[in-house]
């Protein structure tokens, strides 16, 4: 899971681009990403531009094809739309990111570990969580053996 870089100030906050610094948080996640031999299959991702931007940028830095997905519903949703876009994931999909808003994000990383990690994560912070299970739908089934997070 990861919370969007940092944005810029605009009128409109679907519309907010990355700042300077979200862009260099992104290069910075990726990197860090890379060192722990992460390999993403997938971001499931709101389709807010500085999570597009996010997204897109991940990608980019990762340096290998991920499978990119905007999904409208996970602008500014909530623990349950997150854990509903999830749920219908193909099981062929081993590492799927999860790039979306507080206070959704938070909330739902939170309801995931079984512990309250923080009140809300910071821009550009990721949460890894390891499964125990093959099946997307059973994520909330006490599944979790592992989680740790990295900062850009």
């Amino acid at each position: 899971m990861i919370r969007h870089a940092q944005a810029e100030d605009h009128k409109n906050d679907f519309e907010r681009a990355l700042s300077a610094f979200g862009l260099n948080q992104i290069a910075s996640i990726a990197e860090k990403i890379s060192k722990q031999a992460i390999k993403i299959d997938k971001v499931l991702y709101s389709a807010a531009k500085r999570t597009k931007q996010s997204a897109q940028l991940l990608v980019t830095h990762m340096g290998y094809e991920i499978e990119l997905e905007a999904d409208n519903q996970l602008y500014l949703c909530s623990a349950t739309d997150l854990y509903d876009a999830i749920a219908i994931t193909d099981n062929a999909i081993d590492t799927l990111c999860i790039l979306a808003h507080n206070p959704g994000i938070s909330e739902f990383a939170n309801r995931l570990t079984q512990a309250p990690i923080y009140k809300d994560l910071a821009t550009a912070e990721v949460i890894v969580v390891e499964l125990k299970t093959d099946n997307w739908t059973d994520i909330f089934q006490n599944n979790t053996s592992n989680y740790y997070k990295i900062v850009p």
